[in-house]
């Protein structure tokens, strides 16, 4: 099965972008994008870690701290452990596909889009008068014998989390939602932690042999709208299926500003 992983953000740039070359050549952009999620006093900031690559890391080093931009991507959850302490760390990244400079933004857009398969039964708690189901879901990234698994956590709340209570591992799902990383700090060994999840708000159950979708809709309480006055040059690298080492490159490559 064709697995989707795709996150689309658009917010403020919270500091100017770290540009740099790795040993092998390759050009690398770091870009720090914030969104809101929640409303009213219990709204919050959200960071989004965006990588950009090759000459378009050229174009995005360029930008700078307080610029409205919307990014295009893949989600990589990179993960390792700490050469001193042993722990285990992750770091969420967007590898960025296309992207906008956007004027006078209305509002900030935090959405990811997944279709994959279920890696083990729903975990379903029930929490008074809500209730909760955690799902792993799993997409592919790259291409050939390059290829990996990416594994979203995949959060359902009330009624939601009812129907996807009954799900198995193997089972295929699709989710749109929005991106939430958790940070703390380890009791036990001081280190800095995070945990990125996926809040659904839509999602639809494939079962059968030809595909049989069943349509769930929830309250999209948290969901951002409005665009905002995007430019009309907008850069587009579609490199999805190619190692971030591998991209080819347009010469004549437009600037998006």
């Amino acid at each position: 099965m064709q697995t989707i992983n795709i996150s689309n953000v658009l917010g403020h740039i919270g500091s100017d972008p770290q540009h740099t070359q790795l040993p092998n050549g390759t050009l690398k952009t770091v870009v720090s994008i914030a969104t809101n999620i929640g409303t009213g006093d219990r709204q919050k900031v959200q960071w989004h870690t965006a990588l950009f690559w090759g000459k378009t890391a050229e174009v995005a080093a360029k930008l700078k701290k307080g610029d409205a931009l919307f990014v295009s991507g893949y989600v990589d959850y990179r993960k390792w452990n700490d050469k001193e302490t042993g722990q285990p760390r992750e770091k969420t990244e967007i590898h960025v596909q296309h992207f906008s400079k956007v004027e006078n933004p209305m509002q900030t857009i935090n959405q990811i889009n997944i279709l994959g398969n279920i890696g083990a039964d729903a975990l379903f708690k029930q929490f008074g008068d809500n209730a909760k189901t955690t799902i792993s879901v799993a997409t592919n990234i790259g291409s050939g014998d390059r290829q990996k698994a990416q594994w979203h956590t995949v959060i359902f709340w009330g009624k939601a989390a009812e129907v996807t209570a009954k799900l198995k591992k193997g089972d295929a799902l699709f989710v749109n939602g929005y991106i939430e990383t958790r940070k703390w700090t380890d009791a036990n060994s001081g280190q800095n932690r995070e945990k990125t999840e996926i809040h659904a708000q839509q999602f639809s159950i494939i079962s059968g042999q030809v595909g049989q979708i069943s349509n769930h809709n929830i309250e999209p309480s948290q969901q951002q709208v409005g665009y905002g006055n995007i430019q009309e040059n907008n850069y587009s690298h579609n490199g999805y299926d190619k190692n971030p080492n591998d991209f080819d490159q347009d010469s004549s490559m437009p600037l998006p500003y």
